[in-house]
């Protein structure tokens, strides 16, 4: 303490000024440094965090209108009654007034499913013009029972480019024994 003392008032507040400025340095480099750091490190977490949280909404909400779909689907193929599809494919060619312009009918193999059983046809007719072709296709996709054309090839004729000729697979499906 005799230190203390023997110094100056002048000396004694640049001692006491320099302390507390190391105490002050002290305190910022080890306590708030670190506690700013570790909040700034937060903010980006929640960032982050909110980000993964909107994209996972985004994909539940696509995975339910996926899965809404999918119920959809698999209702009205319960509610379907069983059919040939080759009987209907002709009596729509029938209602359309193309079943003479239908080449050949022959079943095509499907893609193997867990769930559903698929029955594929293909169709080739020729001498068709662009609205039969439509009517009919039309019906097809329309009908009451599961039908969906899964592949399309139209060509016109050299001789006269209004008549067509068309090779198309259409597909059935009922759910496997067992899926509900």
């Amino acid at each position: 303490m005799n230190f203390w003392r023997t110094m100056q008032l002048r000396e004694r507040i640049l001692v006491i000024g320099g302390g507390v400025a190391v105490v002050l340095f002290l305190l910022f480099t080890l306590a708030l440094d670190p506690l700013l750091k570790h909040s700034a490190d937060l903010d980006r977490q929640i960032v982050a965090t909110r980000r993964q949280l909107t994209e996972f909404r985004t994909i539940q909400q696509d995975y339910l209108r996926q899965k809404g779909v999918v119920d959809s689907i698999n209702a009205q193929l319960k509610k379907q009654q069983n059919f040939a599809i080759f009987s209907r494919l002709e009596e729509l060619a029938g209602q359309t007034g193309i079943r003479s312009k239908i080449l050949h009918m022959k079943p095509t193999v499907s893609t193997p499913s867990e769930v559903y059983n698929e029955e594929s046809v293909e169709v080739k007719m020729e001498g068709v013009t662009l609205e039969q072709l439509v009517s009919y296709l039309h019906q097809v996709e329309s009908s009451p029972q599961l039908l969906k054309i899964k592949r399309l090839e139209i060509r016109p004729r050299f001789d006269n480019r209004q008549i067509l000729a068309a090779t198309f697979r259409v597909s059935s499906f009922t759910l496997k024994e067992g899926i509900s």
